[in-house]
């Protein structure tokens, strides 16, 4: 997987795409293993992003937990939600100013992948549609043939793809990756952040 994002974009095809966006999803919807941090590290490597791999797989699985999972003080919401979406709340006594809430979730942006996964006849995830993981595997489904082959010709499927990398994805990855480096210590979920922003911006319709 790592191999395609390296070759000219014109020579990957639909289906190797639909396989790398699945593969990141799967970094960063369930715990690791052995197999899935060696390709990641691989990747990185491969696209000149500095992935540490001196450590065992028990650090890395409680990384996970700790930044993805579990509330704690590490804890990092994984949702675009929490980082695009705001609420504006009334003054609570004469003169008092309104006050803004932010890190909301299932705000405006989770409605807006709902959406995304609706037009792609997809039913939207049990957990919230905006997890980076969820949002990944939409991203995977529409590269993938059975996404291709529902729908009357490319175009559809094309713009909203577009839509979700460019309206979504890309709006708020940069945000979470420095939340992560913020609470992370052993630097592999950042550099795997910084994987899927480069492969978005090398993706094209």
């Amino acid at each position: 997987m790592a191999l395609a994002c390296q070759e000219p974009r014109e020579t990957v095809t639909s289906k190797e795409k639909a396989r790398l966006y699945g593969f990141l999803a799967g970094v960063f919807g369930s715990p690791p293993t052995a197999e899935s941090q060696r390709a990641l590290s691989d990747m990185a490597t491969e696209l000149d992003i500095d992935c540490p791999r001196e450590f065992a797989l028990s650090e890395l699985e409680r990384e996970f937990m700790d930044l993805f999972v579990v509330p704690n003080p590490r804890y990092v919401a994984p949702y675009e939600s929490a980082y695009r979406d705001s609420l504006t709340l009334p003054p609570g006594s004469e003169g008092e100013a309104p006050r803004t809430v932010k890190r909301l979730l299932m705000g405006e942006s989770t409605l807006a992948v709902r959406q995304c996964f609706l037009e792609a006849g997809v039913e939207p995830m049990q957990d919230l549609p905006d997890h980076i993981a969820n949002e990944l595997r939409l991203m995977s489904h529409l590269w993938s043939g059975e996404a291709l082959k529902s729908n009357d010709g490319n175009g559809q499927v094309a713009e909203i793809r577009s839509k979700l990398r460019e309206d979504h994805l890309l709006k708020w990855l940069g945000e979470l990756r420095s939340k992560v480096l913020q609470h992370e210590r052993l630097g592999f979920y950042s550099a795997a952040i910084l994987v899927v922003e480069l492969v978005l911006e090398n993706d094209s319709n």
